[in-house]
């Protein structure tokens, strides 16, 4: 692999001169390089002032290289996270800052930048380097980390409503209380653990819990989930895994809910560009005080994603959900379809748009509301993500998501407008 790498940056460093304007100090700290006198490069690079925008992207290139021969990624990082911001469609620049964060043993963001590497121009053996480089990462990550914090608003009646009655069948009954619609705080935190059991086999401990707080706590909620399972590693990018699952929610009088389940997972690259992931689950669920709502639910997703270079990735998927449950007017099967994209742009901001569209169908009407039939609900969603790759926080960059949710129904109190803002983090940039 240090063969390859070191051919790699030389190739790498013969390219970009061949790219750029050639100035007579930056060719004299380039001759320099080239002949192995890594110091005198480094300051002359290092004392060339005014430079346009070219210039100033080759300097950087001779700095990043020049740290990078001298085995000091650290020092090499600033240089190559300003080429990645001001040169994001170059894709050398991105794989040498793969392979310096791969040195420090930041593997999470190494892999995003080979990932986007891969889609841009490389020679054969750079496309190789790269790969022993994922297949090395892949078996030496022992844990990983989620966290999100979102400011939401909810203004579905069933939950946050303006209405004094509830209609049934034309006539106002059941007075409820007034409740004006509010924003509330939503907080998820997770981590999943993969110590190594063998060669290519590690056992897989994954937890995640997310809440709602609103001013009133009685609408308060909260959902915990753990899963223990096996995950196999594989040529290709494969993983292949499954184990068990415990879950609960919880309000403000207590457990809500309580189930258990199994889950399968599938993972797979399709040539250097294209991934593929699987997954599917079956939960027993039972409801405290309403069994009406116990049985089985059943959940299948697919995901397919491409980076279609290394400024832009795209993505799109599917998933099926089912809950068989005792009583019929609460069966329902739910169908999502989403679609969108990350795009890089010229110095450091990164953008993503993502549709989804989502059907609902219950089995037979609620006898509270027989007047409308079974339930029929079609939703749409959009979301929006903003950031900045050279404003960061102790390794991470914030992220800015904001979604609108709308949803048409056969049954007037499922219809809702929902805005979301959130704000929260991200190694992968």
């Amino acid at each position: 692999m240090r063969r390859n790498a070191l051919a790699f940056v030389l190739a790498c460093l013969v390219g970009v001169s061949g790219a750029f304007a050639q100035e007579p100090a930056l060719t004299q700290a380039e001759r320099l390089f080239l002949a192995e006198d890594t110091a005198a490069a480094r300051q002359a690079a290092e004392g060339l002032t005014g430079a346009d925008a070219e210039q100033e992207i080759q300097r950087l290139w001779l700095l990043a290289l020049s740290h990078m021969r001298e085995n000091a990624p650290r020092a090499a990082l600033p240089h190559l996270e300003r080429l990645v911001s001001l040169a994001p469609e170059t894709a050398r620049f991105r794989l040498e800052l793969a392979r310096a964060l791969y040195l420090i043993e930041d593997n999470e963001r190494a892999y995003h930048h080979f990932q986007f590497a891969l889609g841009g121009e490389l020679s054969l053996s750079e496309i190789a380097t790269v790969h022993e480089y994922l297949h090395a990462m892949e078996r030496r990550k022992p844990w990983q980390g989620h966290a999100r914090v979102a400011v939401v608003r909810q203004s579905n009646p069933w939950y946050r409503s303006g209405d004094d009655f509830i209609d049934i069948g034309g006539k106002l009954l059941l007075p409820v209380p007034q409740v004006e619609s509010a924003s509330g705080v939503e907080i998820g935190l997770g981590a999943t653990h993969l110590p190594r059991l063998a060669t290519d086999l590690h056992a897989r401990v994954h937890v995640m819990a997310t809440g709602q707080i609103f001013e009133d706590r009685d609408l308060n909620r909260g959902h915990l989930r753990g899963e223990l399972g096996l995950l196999a590693l594989g040529d290709y990018g494969r993983q292949i895994g499954g184990g068990v699952s415990l879950q609960a929610a919880y309000g403000s009088g207590g457990r809500i809910m309580h189930g258990v389940g199994i889950y399968a997972n599938f993972q797979q690259r399709f040539g250097d560009r294209t991934r593929l992931a699987m997954r599917i689950s079956v939960d027993q669920l039972s409801y405290r005080g309403l069994p009406q709502l116990d049985g089985p639910r059943i959940s299948t997703a697919v995901e397919l994603s491409r980076i279609i270079s290394p400024q832009l990735r795209l993505h799109g998927g599917a998933q099926l959900v089912h809950h068989q449950t005792e009583a019929d007017f609460h069966r329902r099967s739910t169908a999502s379809l989403s679609m969108g994209g990350e795009y890089a742009l010229r110095g450091g901001l990164i953008a993503g748009l993502e549709a989804q569209y989502t059907h609902i169908r219950v089995a037979e009407a609620n006898p509270l509301q027989v007047q409308y039939g079974p339930e029929r609900s079609n939703r749409l969603g959009i979301t929006a993500r903003l950031m900045h790759r050279d404003y960061t926080l102790r390794g991470f960059a914030p992220v800015i998501v904001v979604g609108y949710e709308t949803q048409s129904s056969n049954v007037p109190r499922q219809s809702f407008d929902n805005l979301r803002l959130s704000l929260g983090a991200t190694r992968n940039f």
